[in-house]
């Protein structure tokens, strides 16, 4: 009975942790498609061996591309300034009235069973919007059989696709060029670093054509419905370590070629994709005990010297160093120019050395110009030492001031 009962429970609570987990694959847009060959491979080779409109050296007829992008993941590798970029799903697509009229004729002659029993579920589910054949896309354009749009990732260092792309064939005639698991590399040399490590970066992605004639783009339907679902999410489905995406915006783009009344142009699907750092574990690490450090060490120099300040100093000087050596283990590269952790170790400095030289300004004319030790100046009389007082009272406001000035700039180098 117990096992029972504990059997019970163990399904109970998978049945709630499924129900409550976030499945990227519940987006309704983003389902991946579930290829099913509706049409028997004798057919789909017959098809085949009667496509030729990739012999064609340019496009005879104005083509529009639907374009769909699936961003899955976001990943800098800020050591080597790179960019990556993983699409669970990319496609464009078409419809080809020739091709309509090849399947038309493949299907003519055929009165089989199967083929009666394909046109049957086609008219239940009220579409021609059905893949019926799948062929291999490199293949597939090599051989001629498929228009090559040559398709490629501007300024790209790498693309690569896991599993092998395919062209599939719908009923109605439409050819979908399909990619899936890509990875695109991008090398990041316009990284900004100067609000480091409370930064953000954007990106312009630029996926274009090569053919210049009579083509032009425009994002599908399917992509329209996935933009919006991960807008709900606010980006949540897209995986970015270390980073918050901000904002990610696709649209297509037409750059002309030459004049304005050009037939050239150079069609295009642009993405701007905006991340913002999660600097709050930075914050607690480094940032906050860090101005501790700087908080503390300006209160020292209200200490007098006789109750050990310099001893304080050197060591909330060293263990400003230790922060600093951590920190500089940071995975951004070298840069010409200075970053706000930068400002704000070069202040944290300042004033530590600032409280050190003052204080052995006050050691020295505490030994050489008053003739006492450190230790025998708390049994001097508070008159004998008013030079002493006035000495340390002006110390703190210039020490302040240098405090002031050294952040001032430094904002002012970072911000200017």
């Amino acid at each position: 009975m117990k096992k029972l009962i504990g059997i019970i429970i163990l399904l109970f609570i998978s049945t709630v942790l499924k129900s409550y987990a976030i499945e990227v694959s519940t987006l309704k847009a983003e389902k991946k498609l579930e290829f099913s060959e509706l049409f028997p491979k004798t057919t789909c080779d017959k098809i085949y061996a009667d496509s030729f409109f990739g012999k064609k050296n340019k496009l005879s007829e104005e083509i529009t591309l639907e374009h769909y992008l699936n961003l899955k993941r976001v990943n800098l590798d800020e050591t080597n300034s790179n960019l990556s970029l993983f699409f669970d799903q990319r496609t464009y697509s078409y419809k080809n009235p020739e091709l309509n009229l090849i399947i038309f004729n493949s299907l003519s002659d055929d009165f089989s069973d199967q083929i009666q029993s394909i046109n049957k579920k086609i008219i239940d589910a009220g579409t021609q919007k059905i893949v019926v054949c799948e062929y291999d896309l490199k293949k597939s354009i090599s051989q001629g059989k498929f228009f090559d749009f040559k398709m490629i990732f501007d300024n790209s260092t790498k693309v690569e696709s896991n599993i092998t792309p395919k062209i599939l064939i719908y009923y109605d005639g439409t050819v979908e060029y399909i990619f899936y698991d890509e990875q695109v590399e991008y090398n990041t040399s316009q990284f900004n670093y100067k609000k480091y490590p409370f930064d953000a970066q954007n990106f312009k992605l630029v996926v274009s054509s090569q053919v210049f004639e009579n083509l032009s783009f425009r994002m599908s339907d399917k992509f329209k419905i996935l933009d919006k679902e991960i807008k709900k999410l606010n980006f949540s489905n897209i995986s970015s370590p270390g980073w918050t995406i901000k904002q990610y915006i696709t649209y297509p783009n037409m750059e002309s070629l030459g004049d304005v009344y050009s037939d050239y142009a150079k069609h295009s699907v642009n993405s701007e994709l905006t991340i913002e750092r999660n600097s709050i574990s930075f914050v607690f690490k480094f940032v906050i005990p860090i101005l501790l450090i700087i908080i503390i060490n300006y209160c020292t120099i209200f200490v007098p010297m006789e109750y050990g300040r310099i001893s304080v100093c050197i060591t909330l000087v060293l263990s400003l160093v230790a922060f600093n050596l951590v920190a500089a283990t940071a995975k951004i590269p070298e840069m010409p120019y200075l970053n706000v952790f930068d400002w704000f170790i070069f202040t944290a400095y300042v004033n530590a050395i600032s409280v050190l030289l003052v204080s052995f300004i006050e050691a020295v004319y505490i030994g050489h110009f008053m003739g006492h030790g450190i230790y025998d100046i708390l049994k001097v009389p508070r008159e004998e030492k008013t030079s002493l007082l006035r000495f340390r009272q002006i110390s703190w406001l210039v020490l302040f001031l240098i405090l002031l000035t050294s952040a001032v700039t430094g904002f002012y180098m970072i911000y200017k």
